[in-house]
């Protein structure tokens, strides 16, 4: 029984050796400098603001609106009446509210159209991995330091040009 789980620990280790003397290809992306690079960035931005051109113009009416809304209170607050103070207030109300349904939608659009980039960025490097044969594939952002010979993020950027 001891020979047996002796010849059983030597070939386990004789196994794992070999495992560690195998090379390991390592590569390296910066995910956000690709990102920022991408032509396709640009493109997004366009789209981005095209889009959204109307709802920015007619909410900086209601900004004007409201911050002349917001200097009659503080100047004539005392003597304004009541009715005239809760107008006042509801026009300062429905700017903010407006504002932040802006806010809220750009940012969802925008998220939106970054993870589609990001996914070409993804299939660029599982591409890259197939075709050059890499073992693991790290994030600059989550590695303390790493030589140029590992940065593949040049490699990815042409492959999203592609």
């Amino acid at each position: 029984m001891k020979k047996i789980i002796s010849v059983l620990c030597v070939s386990l280790a004789l196994l794992f050796s070999s495992f560690a003397n195998a090379e390991v290809k390592i590569g390296v992306v910066d995910v956000m400098s690709v990102l920022q690079r991408m032509p396709q960035r640009e493109s997004v931005a366009k789209a981005l603001d095209s889009e959204f051109e109307g709802r920015a113009k007619s909410l900086q009416a209601d900004e004007k609106r409201a911050s002349e809304a917001t200097a009659r209170l503080k100047k004539d607050g005392l003597t304004l009446s009541s009715s005239e103070k809760s107008k006042l207030n509801r026009t300062i109300s429905d700017f903010e509210n407006k504002a932040k349904a802006f806010s809220g939608d750009y940012q969802r659009r925008q998220k939106e159209e970054f993870g589609k980039l990001l996914a070409k960025i993804q299939e660029a490097v599982k591409d890259i991995v197939e075709t050059e044969k890499y073992d693991i594939i790290l994030n600059a952002e989550t590695v303390l330091s790493a030589s140029d010979a590992v940065n593949i993020s040049d490699k990815v950027l042409e492959q999203v040009k592609k």
